[in-house]
């Protein structure tokens, strides 16, 4: 089988408060084609013309697709896919209207919320969290995201530009769900994040920048020993979030327990993180499976 792994280069520069390792997934593309002795590896910056002749010169059978911010455009994520599916070529990961669908926070939480899946409260109650709407990788995500009042609730909705979601914020454990199938989610491994240093967030810090004290105090573990109603209640709630959402290949959800320790659904990620050591690399790994299956299966999928 014909396989391309295609991926997006970073852009030469990247916004103020913002790092380029969060456009690099060439060390993921790498991860992936190592697996997959004849795949052919390819960069693009992610312009319409550039993937088209990247499909016209090589001829998949299947993307592997990891175009996830073309022209350092993470919004444009799901128009990669879109050209994907014109250009009747098969690839990984989740279509282009699960993708764009992702993007929205706020119309993925409505989508999730009218098919039961349960999510945070909208609304200003405190504490609250603010978080940009069209945004993912935690950007704009700080320590005073968390408000307790409306004075603070003011100068979280200043500090950012564009559209905002505001909702209850939720006390208990965080975990992050790594699912995977070829349309349903018959495969999971649950990590679960530890907070310490006065941590109550996911910052962009702390998923970006390793030698910051919120990197150091946001661990990800997976020896975690859930009681079975949690674990059950857990993985239920992500798997609704798959179907509702229309997920295939993988996917990535976030979730946090309320003050009565119910869960739910804070974020949908179809496009994660796949560099080794991290993301859902790790996930499958803590969940006996070896890279090499998951990437060819993957493939198989697609």
């Amino acid at each position: 089988m014909n396989v391309l792994v295609l991926y997006t280069s970073p852009p030469p520069s990247v916004a103020q408060g913002r790092v380029t390792d969060e456009f690099d997934v060439s060390e993921a593309a790498r991860s992936v084609a190592s697996v997959l002795p004849r795949a052919v590896l390819a960069a693009v910056r992610g312009e319409p013309r550039e993937i088209l002749a990247a499909l016209a010169t090589h001829t998949p059978d299947v993307v592997y697709n990891l175009c996830e911010a073309p022209l350092g455009r993470a919004a444009l994520e799901p128009h990669a896919a879109a050209l994907f599916e014109l250009a009747g070529v098969r690839f990984t990961g989740s279509g282009s209207e699960t993708l764009a669908l992702c993007r929205r926070k706020d119309r993925t939480s409505a989508v999730l919320a009218a098919a039961g899946v349960p999510v945070p409260n909208a609304g200003s109650c405190f504490p609250c969290f603010v978080k940009p709407a069209d945004q993912d990788g935690s950007v704009g995500i700080v320590h005073e995201s968390v408000c307790e009042d409306e004075d603070a609730l003011k100068r979280a909705r200043l500090r950012l530009d564009g559209p905002v979601i505001v909702e209850e914020f939720l006390p208990g454990r965080e975990f992050a769900v790594a699912l995977w199938g070829r349309s349903e989610p018959d495969h999971a491994s649950v990590g679960e994040m530890l907070f310490a240093g006065g941590m109550r967030a996911i910052t962009y810090a702390a998923k970006w920048e390793s030698a910051s004290p919120d990197f150091a105090n946001t661990p990800v573990t997976y020896t975690v020993d859930l009681e079975a109603p949690l674990r059950a209640g857990v993985l239920d709630a992500a798997r609704s979030a798959w179907r509702a959402v229309g997920a295939r290949g993988y996917l990535r959800v976030d979730i946090r327990l309320d003050a009565w320790e119910r869960p739910k659904v804070i974020d949908v990620n179809p496009n994660c993180e796949t560099a080794p050591g991290v993301g859902i690399h790790r996930a499958v790994v803590e969940a006996g499976w070896t890279w090499e299956r998951f990437v060819r299966a993957q493939v198989e999928w697609a």
